[in-house]
């Protein structure tokens, strides 16, 4: 298990981390899954950052997002206040249906061949989160005594996340493009400056310095001038 998580903190790229994620899935006899990548909730598709999906579930994938399934699906919601893998099975899941259209994904997912799955929450310092859903389709067995494999799967899940994190906010970072004012507030805030002190060094108001500060954050994908520094920094090693 040691080298397994190496491997994955070692990943070069983010189609390198993905192929371990496949292959690494694949040989435990799961080859349906997704990895879907949100910012704060699930209830609006604006809010999902990133996914992937294998081969497989391609198809089902795109067609869940594009028909909003996620803003009706109560087992992602739980899956989204849980801090626990949940296991779940489309039978049990269309007998317990609300309305119609949740009782229509249900049946739609068992036209496509899903069974049963279990759902992989894991959260950001940010209050970002991942879910990785791994699916069991007709004729598989991949889920079997996920009990005992659960455990194991969090934490590859965890790494994943760690690194998938890193390799979007080195990405946020090369296309950020940010202004020379904008460089020049994130370096003197990193030297401990404050608001006022960069003002009278720049000649310009502390308004003008906070404008600058919070057009890097957005650039950058971040919520305050700390988390913008690291990223900006990141990029310059």
């Amino acid at each position: 298990m040691h080298q397994t998580c190496q491997l994955f903190a070692s990943a070069s790229s983010l189609e390198h981390l993905n192929g371990l994620l496949s292959d690494y899935l694949g040989n435990a006899g799961i080859h349906s899954f997704a990895v879907t990548y949100y910012h704060r909730h699930t209830k609006t598709g604006s809010r999902l950052i990133y996914d992937w999906v294998s081969p497989a579930l391609k198809i089902w994938h795109q067609y869940y997002l594009e028909q909003g399934y996620a803003d009706i699906d109560r087992t992602l919601e739980y899956s989204e206040k849980s801090l626990l893998p949940v296991y779940w099975s489309v039978k049990d899941q269309l007998e317990n249906a609300k309305n119609k259209r949740e009782q229509r994904i249900r049946e739609e997912s068992l036209t496509y061949g899903i069974e049963t799955g279990l759902s992989i929450p894991v959260y950001g310092p940010q209050g970002d989160f991942i879910v990785l859903v791994l699916h069991q389709r007709h004729a598989e067995n991949g889920l079997a005594d996920w009990q005992e494999k659960q455990y194991e799967w969090m934490i590859i899940a965890a790494i994943y996340f760690q690194q998938l994190r890193h390799f979007l906010a080195h990405e946020a970072v090369k296309d950020a493009n940010l202004t020379l004012r904008e460089m020049q507030c994130l370096e003197l805030t990193s030297q401990g400056l404050r608001l006022e002190a960069i003002a009278k060094l720049l000649e310009v108001s502390n308004r003008t310095v906070n404008f600058h500060l919070q057009n890097a954050n957005k650039k950058l994908g971040v919520n305050n001038k700390y988390m913008a520094i690291i990223r900006w920094q990141e990029q310059q090693r």
